[in-house]
């Protein structure tokens, strides 16, 4: 009597084991999927963050191109420093953007973190020189 009780706990048990191990694996499953998702929509967010960056340099860099066309004093002198900056901060946010196109999974948050601290660090430089370009256009 005891080795048939023994026994049915034993079934009982090895019946609950495989029946949650199913279910353990397919959680762990579903929290890597989404982990995958929530990693997906973190790149396009910075991506897009950083190509409207981008398109914001690029309209200020067609701007003062032109300007500078035109333009023959010592001011010219100017408009080309800030065409420098504006194309080293186009740079930058290029970098990021190709760092974030070819990034791992694995490697997101170091990525994200430095793509993240490009764009604030661009978009302050930015505002700066938008001051600047402002000023040299209306010379």
């Amino acid at each position: 009597m005891k080795k048939i009780i023994v026994s049915i706990i034993l079934v009982a048990s090895a019946v609950a084991f495989y029946q949650c191990k199913p279910t353990s694996d397919r959680k762990v499953e579903e929290a890597k999927e989404e982990i995958k998702r929530d990693i997906s929509r973190e790149k396009q967010d910075i991506t897009k963050d950083l190509q409207t960056l981008r398109d914001d340099i690029n309209a200020r860099l067609d701007e003062v191109s032109k300007k500078l066309e035109t333009t023959k004093d010592k001011s010219k002198t100017e408009l080309e420093s800030v065409k420098q900056n504006l194309m080293d901060q186009r740079a930058k946010v290029q970098n990021a953007l190709d760092e974030i196109d070819r990034s791992s999974d694995t490697a997101w948050d170091e990525i994200q973190l430095r793509a993240r601290n490009v764009a604030d660090e661009v978009k302050v430089e930015f505002q700066v020189l938008k001051e600047k370009v402002k000023i040299a256009l209306d010379k």
